[in-house]
């Protein structure tokens, strides 16, 4: 197996004076079908599940997810990592990160190192503030106060809309057959999920193990579940009958 390629290095931008333009800047560039996505941290919150809901609903889906779970294991980063997967983000761009606190901060730090996006965190402050710092201390990161830097940042190196996305085919109906979970311990189950919580191996005995999906069909599965939960397609007029 080749080496996973080098994360690229956080990027810090000293927002001074706190100039409107910076933040404008960021939430324009905010495009999730070119995999740009801009977090605009809520005010009056320092929890952790509570910057993961606010990122979902940077991503379109709903910030409270269905279910019962048990109190402090609603497993919404890992929704907003599966998300940021399937919907290929790779750039992310964070607001008022002055006001994030060291467990906020290593939450998105450890997003990054499992989806490999380009992280770019907005300090509307002239210096870091300690919190920020401590966090970034075993990272990789760069600072600049430049805004044309700070604008290249948000909105990065374009990339082709992918086809899915906006150009149905003719096989956009069609059905598709997904391998599926023979075993799968979940949040609401009485007994405690060990660390790691990986499931048993699967003995499949007399069958075969089911196909891989290929890239486009994976891609394709993405776009439908996307689409099924886009919380802004309930804001859209319906089309006229």
């Amino acid at each position: 197996m080749p080496p996973a390629p080098p994360l690229p290095s956080v990027t810090v931008v000293l927002d001074r004076h706190d100039d409107a333009l910076h933040t404008h800047t960021a939430l324009a560039a905010h495009h999730p079908p070119f995999g740009r996505i801009t977090l605009h941290p809520g005010p009056g919150t320092t929890s952790e599940t509570g910057l993961a809901h606010d990122l979902l609903a940077a991503l379109g889906k709903p910030p409270l997810l269905p279910g019962r779970f048990p109190p402090g294991r609603q497993p919404a980063w890992e929704a907003a990592t599966a998300w940021m997967t399937a919907l290929l983000v790779t750039r992310l761009t964070v607001l008022r990160a002055h006001r994030l606190t060291t467990r906020r901060t290593m939450r998105l730090l450890q997003l990054q190192a499992l989806t490999g996006i380009h992280l770019t965190v907005v300090c509307h402050r002239p210096h870091l503030p300690a919190a920020l710092h401590q966090a970034l201390r075993t990272a990789d990161y760069s600072l600049t106060a430049d805004f044309e830097a700070a604008r290249r940042l948000c909105y990065g190196t374009p990339i082709a809309e992918s086809p899915a996305a906006d150009k149905p085919t003719e096989s956009a109906s069609r059905w598709l057959t997904l391998p599926a979970l023979d075993r799968l311990v979940s949040y609401d189950s009485p007994r405690p999920c060990t660390n790691p919580c990986t499931p048993l191996p699967i003995a499949w005995r007399h069958r075969p193990p089911p196909a891989p999906l290929t890239t486009p069909t994976a891609q394709r599965v993405a776009h439908r579940l996307h689409t099924a939960t886009d919380t802004l397609a309930w804001l859209r007029p319906s089309p006229p009958h």
